[in-house]
């Protein structure tokens, strides 16, 4: 079992070591395990915005400082601190 909050702070850790493709496809495999088994909390939080805003800007290869989405997922880490994905 893993917990939201352990996944956002996978993806936090990927985007830290710069590893922004394994972050990517974390953020994607979160995004369809939520589609799948919580979509009342993807909707009521708005994380697919979340999870697209991301994906927009991790893909940007000339910008580098990624800030704003690593406060975001901090953020979330802590708000889902104990919500388990199964």
């Amino acid at each position: 079992m893993e917990t939201i909050s352990s996944a956002l702070r996978l993806i936090y850790d990927l985007i830290c070591k710069g590893d922004i493709d394994n972050a990517l496809w974390e953020v994607s495999e979160l995004e369809q395990d939520l589609i799948k088994n919580a979509p009342g909390l993807t909707e009521k939080y708005h994380l697919k915005t979340y999870f697209v805003k991301w994906r927009n800007r991790l893909m940007r290869t000339h910008n580098h400082n990624f800030s704003l989405v690593l406060e975001e997922i901090e953020l979330l880490a802590n708000k889902f601190e104990n919500i388990v994905i199964y």
